[in-house]
């Protein structure tokens, strides 16, 4: 495979049908989906079978993609239930499968080899090794962690030159490492690698050393903006807009505004600036570049990552409250606006949202530059909003896209069809029926027995299954045989439903659950390996030192694989970052790591809520990073709980306290 030096796919987020049709509107070159079960993002509408049929034919029709999200922990006794999902994604064949749970992974290498198995950012791959350690597993796509800078991606492209890479340049940022963050499992019991992520990181905490209520953990989104053709310089192969939850508003809108820029539009053009705004519109938080230019010692330089107070949606800013009265407002508004556009006022801790609906003047619109009245819900502030005061748009009152018609045409799965035609039968794909054939009066090409047969074979009805290829044998004693059609259509309709029967048989037949899964006590004496570590030639260095002292090694990231690849010699264990939740991921380990003991069990209380490469020192309590000791400890508490924050070489560990 050799690296893209074009420009690299566009991948956006499908909750729905609709969205997937407006994102290839938009300018997407493909689009990632859930199904109704073992989805990351549980709660958006997510794709049934029938849906999916139609996807697919609408992306051969277009020359489209789309790739699937089994992005999930699963249990042994859930195995089947992935075995069935598997059975009917054969049927589709998307043009990719994301996976997080390397059981997954054993069971689509084994059994379902056709489907191209890609790596779900959730696997919390950030170094050459991990990505190295995939590609041995059969994994043909990296979905790289969103902690990772241009430059260590630069490092990895070049390492790892025969593997797809994969990005994310916009959308919603977690505090903590995909994959890692435990944070809503340990407080709610509601796990984020199941797909029930509480989003936690959006809610305030209390600091014991600023005595203060904030956001300490809510991100801005991210926005790579015109930095996206950085990407296809580095050579990578896909760009990912997070957003399964947004709709087909912001997925068009979203693809649209890429699509121009990775196209090479100018930036500052009326066109890409029109199309910002209206995605922002549609959904936006303040906005970041993210890690793009993370130094590699983890200094972030003086950009805040930080939403540095409301952790919802902003949309644009189009005016400043000039002064509050009785339930009105005089604002300035420097973008235009019109009756029914949704407004935003953020006021300290405390905001308001609200429809425009009445102007002081008889227009429905107020221009750039005018000082309009409006009706205003003061008594949604405990303090009265000040003179100054942002205004956001939040929605346009024309922004809704119509409803695209779903009426489309099923995918029908091509078969190789084998004819034998005789005087009194035919058979197809080793199945005879009877049919009397004759002369045909008609000699053309149209009428050839090759022509008719093609055209009844592929109107295959409502069957899953229509005509790919033909091969035809004419044993006949007629050189240009003629078959009535009538008989033809209804040998048609039978071999069809046989070939239905058959695949609704092969779906729903019962596959084995595997044997179970035993785990080990975690191993005296033992030492953890961090599950993150960018410098991974130190890591391995430090493993290396102390491997001779220590009774076993607990892998915590898959790139950590490698290490213990090279040092069959060490005893070492799945440690609960490298979740293994089920004996097929178990067993792959062990196909590798003949030196493996086995997998601790995860205990979710016992580990930390997130793992982050946001420094809560710079980012959340916004001290400079000069003079740094690098190994700062803080307090947190909410709800009756505390924790404690451990900020030690740029990474951030939060807790509970003991």
């Amino acid at each position: 495979m050799e690296k893209n030096t074009g420009r690299p796919e566009l991948a956006l987020p499908a909750g729905s049908l609709q969205c997937a049709l407006y994102a290839f509107d938009g300018g997407a070159d493909a689009v990632y989906l859930g199904l109704k079960a073992f989805s990351a993002r549980k709660n958006a509408v997510n794709f049934s079978f029938e849906e999916l049929r139609k996807l697919k034919q609408v992306c051969l029709t277009r020359n489209k993609k789309f790739y699937i999200t089994l992005n999930t922990l699963v249990r042994d006794q859930e195995m089947p239930e992935i075995v069935k999902i598997l059975r009917e994604l054969q049927f589709i064949s998307p043009d990719g499968l994301i996976v997080q749970d390397l059981g997954i992974a054993a069971v689509m290498k084994r059994d379902f080899p056709t489907l191209p198995l890609h790596a779900s950012t959730q696997l919390a791959v950030h170094t050459i090794e991990g990505v190295k350690v995939l590609q041995k597993m059969g994994f043909s796509r990296v979905v790289l962690s969103r902690e990772t800078s241009l430059d260590e991606i630069r490092e990895i492209r070049k390492a790892c030159p025969d593997v797809e890479l994969k990005v994310f340049i916009h959308g919603a940022l977690c505090y903590g490492f995909s994959g890692l963050c435990m944070a809503s499992e340990n407080i709610t019991g509601r796990s984020a690698n199941r797909g029930e992520c509480a989003q936690i990181c959006r809610t305030w905490f209390h600091c014991k050393e600023t005595d203060e209520d904030f956001w300490p953990f809510s991100m801005k989104d991210l926005c790579v903006g015109p930095d996206v053709v950085k990407y296809s310089e580095a050579g990578i192969d896909s760009l990912k807009v997070e957003g399964r939850m947004k709709g087909p508003e912001y997925v068009y809108w979203t693809a649209r505004y890429y699509s121009l820029l990775l196209d090479g539009a100018d930036p500052f053009s009326e066109e890409v600036k029109a199309a910002e705004e209206a995605m922002k519109t549609a959904f936006s938080r303040e906005s970041t570049k993210g890690f793009m230019f993370t130094g590699k010692n983890g200094s972030m330089g003086s950009e805040n990552m930080l939403s540095s107070s409301y952790p919802s949606h902003i949309g644009v800013r189009v005016g400043t409250i000039d002064r509050v009265l009785n339930g009105k407002a005089v604002i300035r508004f420097s973008r235009p606006v019109a009756l029914r556009d949704g407004l935003l006022v953020i006021s300290g801790k405390e905001a308001a949202g609200f429809s425009l609906s009445e102007l002081s003047s008889s227009r429905s619109f107020a221009t750039s530059g005018e000082l309009v009245t409006v009706s205003f819900p003061s008594s949604s502030f405990t303090k009265k909003p000040q003179s100054g005061t942002p205004v956001f748009c939040t929605k346009r009152h024309n922004s809704n896209l119509p409803l695209q018609s779903e009426n489309l045409p099923l995918y029908r799965k091509p078969l190789s069809l084998s004819v034998i035609l005789s005087d009194h039968s035919i058979t197809i794909n080793g199945k005879a029926w009877p049919l009397e054939v004759q002369e045909s009066q008609k000699i053309s090409e149209e009428n050839s027995a090759v022509a008719v047969l093609t055209k009844i074979l592929s109107a295959s009805d409502t069957s899953f299954f229509t005509l790919g290829s033909l091969s035809f044998e004419n044993k006949s004693s007629f050189i240009h045989p003629f078959m009535p059609l009538s008989a033809l259509k209804q040998i048609r309709r039978e071999f069809y439903s046989l070939e239905d029967k058959a695949f609704t048989t092969y779906l729903s037949s019962p596959s084995p659950v595997p044997e179970g899964l035993t785990h080990i006590s975690k191993p005296s004496g033992s030492y953890p390996a961090p599950p993150v570590a960018f410098d991974e030639k130190a890591l391995f260095t430090s493993l290396e030192n102390i491997s001779s002292t220590v009774s076993a090694i607990g892998l915590n990231n898959i790139s950590q694989v490698s290490w213990a690849l090279s040092h069959p010699e060490t005893p070492v264990y799945a440690d609960q970052f490298l979740y293994v939740y089920n004996s097929e991921a178990l067993n792959l380990l062990k196909s590798f790591l003949p030196n493996l003991l086995g997998s601790v069990k995860t205990e979710p209380t016992e580990l930390p809520l997130f793992i982050s490469r946001v420094c809560f020192r710079h980012h959340a309590l916004k001290k400079d990073c000069r003079n740094c000791s690098r190994d700062n400890t803080y307090h947190l508490s909410q709800n009756g709980n505390n924790y404690t924050v451990h900020c030690k070489d740029c990474i951030t560990y939060v807790e509970r306290s003991k």
